[in-house]
């Protein structure tokens, strides 16, 4: 399960870096079960990892895999087939998560976030940030788990994946990289707090708190490069 954890975490940096700078990820890899050692014949393997290389060349990543998998199994002491399959591995991932992003990519924004909860919406407000940061202030029913011990606190989150979880932290940064692992792990309902604590005091210091009833759907984001 370390492993697991490891990975996501490691992807969550990678496509949350990726995520940020444009506008200012079965997920865990594992090793492939291994067939019984044969002898390897050097040219069927050979053949084995270009094709693997080339399919991930071409953003074929699962075929890439199940390629890299076929030559690991063949000579599994050869590090070259295995550092493609978990490349392959993790680009997967990451292309069905960039592919499935929502206009808003996951965000909430101060505004929508309190209608939500002005009509019932009962989220289960995760704060990433430091415990000193929390002790300072934060947002009201908010758990303070930081983002290093996220996965070692599952248990605090919803028993259903489906229910309503925001995160946030200062501004939104290490947030972004708690959704990416969330939403790999499954949870289906994971939003951002858009621009983050900061964000959040400067629209409440000078607006009223929303009232049930309806509020106005965000407009879809432009381009962000």
């Amino acid at each position: 399960m370390k492993r697991r954890y490891y990975f996501l975490i490691g992807l969550a940096l990678i496509v949350g870096a990726v995520f940020l700078s444009a506008c200012q990820t079965e997920t865990a890899v594992s090793a492939p079960e291994l067939a019984v050692t044969v002898t390897p014949d050097t040219a069927v393997y050979r053949q084995k990892v270009d094709a693997a290389e080339a399919a991930y060349q071409s953003s074929q990543f699962d075929e890439a895999m199940a390629l890299a998998k076929e030559a690991v199994q063949l000579k599994p002491g050869d590090e070259t087939a295995w550092s493609i399959y978990q490349q392959a591995a993790v680009a997967a991932v990451g292309d069905d998560y960039l592919r499935n992003l929502p206009d808003h990519r996951y965000r909430k924004d101060t505004l929508h976030f309190l209608a939500d909860q002005a009509n019932g919406m009962q989220y289960a407000i995760i704060d990433v940030r430091e415990p000193d940061e929390y002790a300072a202030d934060h947002i009201e029913n908010a758990v303070n788990i930081p983002l290093h011990d996220l996965l070692q606190n599952l248990d605090l989150l919803p028993e259903s994946k489906s229910a309503p979880i925001l995160l946030y932290c200062h501004t939104q940064k290490r947030a972004t990289h708690a959704l990416v692992v969330l939403r790999e792990l499954g949870y289906t309902n994971v939003w951002n707090l858009d621009g983050g604590w900061a964000a959040y005091q400067e629209w409440t210091a000078v607006n009223p708190l929303p009232t049930p009833g309806p509020t106005a759907t965000p407009e879809p984001e432009p381009p962000s490069c």
